[in-house]
């Protein structure tokens, strides 16, 4: 009996002994406590992610109206949701010159780099045209690029001009680094002409105040790489010597002379609140500083009754600076 009972626990202890060797091993993390068992899930398969779960560049909010051309736009690709803030912001601004741009059958693309947007427009039978225009335009201050488009449509229906109006304030701040600098905004429209196969000199390039102080150099860094501008309208804002891009220009940077060869007319109403810096007496002086670096100024538009925005406030300035781009364009 005895011996039956030294058998039976010798066979328990061996099955006890047997089992934990079967039994896997936890692992330990100093200071951390482990739990007794672990278990690990399969690794999914990778899923095709569903239209709501990856923002991309829409197609066109609006389809280009009957008879026009159908822009080269970027193809969908994810994308920050910055440009999309940003234009809800546009939106709320002014919702009845944003809602203008879209019954209109402009475009909203954002830019490249998602930051920001443009509105561009074609008008009927543009891809046929033989020559083929476009303005490309600079809000001021604060402002939004449907303002631009809303004031240059009618001019462009009449002339059979495309129109490419840039948000280049990125909607708060007044700081350089609140706007896109000409280093930056540049490469957004030389793609836009490319795509749309706008020839040398066929672009006409407006800037309105705080986007005319920085045409000037958007035209050098064009002159230097492409000369798409044909001609330059700089409205109601002169030449500001503490912008970092003029001061590239004034360091020669882009050479001894970075405008020869380009045309430019010069918009100033007498009324203008700066008269120093976007008045007649700002435009006066940067006609000087454009003629000191090769620049030649083909029409100076001097409105004894306007003020600030003189230019589109009165059709005959901007009847009178489209014909002389067409008179007098490189």
């Amino acid at each position: 009996m005895h011996t039956r009972s030294i058998f039976l626990c010798a066979l328990v202890l061996v099955f006890v002994i047997a089992c934990n060797a079967r039994a896997p091993q936890a692992t330990s993390t100093p200071g951390v406590s482990q739990p007794a068992h672990t278990f690990t899930r399969p690794t999914a398969a990778p899923t095709t992610p569903t239209a709501s779960q990856v923002t991309r560049v829409p197609p066109p909010l609006t389809q280009a109206a009957p008879g026009s051309a159908t822009p080269k736009v970027i193809p969908p690709q994810p994308i920050a949701a910055t440009w999309e803030a940003l234009l809800a912001q546009g939106k709320a601004a002014d919702t009845q010159r944003y809602e203008f741009a879209i019954k209109q059958g402009a475009q909203i693309v954002p830019t490249r780099d998602g930051k920001s947007f443009y509105v561009v427009w074609f008008p009927k039978n543009f891809a046929a045209a033989p020559r083929r225009v476009m303005i490309v335009t600079l809000h001021g201050h604060g402002s939004w690029a449907f303002d631009e488009f809303f004031l240059w449509h009618s001019y462009a229906v009449q002339r059979g001009y495309a129109i490419l109006a840039l948000q280049w304030w990125f909607g708060q701040g007044e700081r350089f680094q609140d706007y896109y600098s000409p280093y930056e905004m540049y490469p957004h429209i030389e793609a836009v002409l490319r795509e749309n196969d706008i020839a040398r000199g066929d672009a006409l390039l407006h800037g309105f105040s705080r986007g005319s102080a920085n045409s000037y150099a958007v035209v050098a860094l064009d002159n230097a790489r492409n000369k798409f501008f044909g001609m330059a309208i700089a409205n109601a804002g002169g030449v500001g010597l503490d912008f970092p891009s003029n001061v590239d220009i004034e360091r020669g940077k882009f050479g001894a002379q970075p405008f020869a060869g380009t045309q430019w007319i010069l918009v100033c109403g007498r009324n203008d609140p700066n008269p120093d810096r976007d008045g007649c007496g700002g435009m006066s002086k940067a006609r000087t500083w454009l003629e000191k670096y090769g620049g030649t100024v083909v029409l100076f538009l001097e409105d004894p009754n306007g003020d600030h925005g003189t230019f589109h406030r009165n059709p005959a300035n901007v009847n009178a600076a489209l014909d002389a781009f067409v008179q007098f364009k490189r």
